[in-house]
């Protein structure tokens, strides 16, 4: 992708200091400046394309700002797939220590005197551990959100070869995209690329803001222009 095409919108001086292509080898700004520096081409553009013509798009400050968001908020994105894991795998091993179905049946009556979460929810969590833990999936190919992993569980091995050929299992992949895959595959129709329609999706969504934005601005015209034809 050109510098061009991934800093329409935004000024170059907003983010000369930005764009991790320009980091020399051997960098001597703080610590706090460099990991800044280290942003893709495609976050670049999408702060482009969402902030075009905006004061923001000329503000080095509060792209800053959005960038450090982001950072933060996929920390936290990623410490939450490692937690539910992490649950899964303490359930699992309770699940061994009771013995009877009795015992079993007991805890699940009673899941929520015991847990700050109900017991389908903790199946899940179940589930998703001991896709992990048969070696089905690989731990850092967890979604972020439980519920996007649980589906990903739910899938055959074959259905997962498919899926991650699809671009579908990772940190990022959504629930609604598996639930799509997950339909596709019973309907026989494995060659939908929904990867790429996730990415259409979201194009399509931000081509709509656009329009929206200048179908106001027209209308704002408009009023203008009517206002000044009926004072003559």
């Amino acid at each position: 992708m050109s510098k061009a095409t991934s800093r329409r919108g935004v000024s170059l001086r907003a983010l000369q200091d930005l764009d991790a292509d320009e980091v020399p080898a051997f960098d001597a700004r703080p610590q706090e400046l460099r990991e800044l520096t280290i942003v893709s081409s495609e976050t670049l553009e999408t702060i482009s394309s969402v902030f075009s013509g905006t004061e923001l798009a000329n503000d080095q400050a509060r792209i800053r700002v959005i960038l450090e968001t982001q950072r933060a908020v996929n920390a936290a994105w990623e410490r939450a797939a490692r937690s539910f894991l992490e649950i899964g795998r303490a359930l699992n091993t309770l699940d061994n220590v009771l013995f009877s179905r009795e015992e079993k049946n007991r805890l699940k009556s009673s899941f929520e005197e015991f847990f700050p979460f109900s017991e389908p929810v903790a199946s899940q969590f179940r589930r998703i551990a001991h896709v992990v833990d048969s070696g089905r999936l690989d731990e850092t190919s967890l979604p972020g959100s439980y519920s996007a992993a649980y589906q990903l569980s739910l899938l055959a091995p074959e259905e997962l070869d498919i899926a991650r050929a699809q671009g579908l299992v990772g940190p990022n992949t959504s629930r609604s995209a598996i639930i799509a895959f997950r339909k596709s595959i019973k309907r026989n129709i494995s060659h939908v690329d929904f990867a790429a329609l996730s990415t259409e999706a979201r194009r399509l969504k931000s081509t709509r803001r656009h329009m929206l934005e200048q179908l106001i601005a027209i209308r704002t015209r408009l009023k203008e222009i009517q206002t000044l034809l009926d004072e003559d």
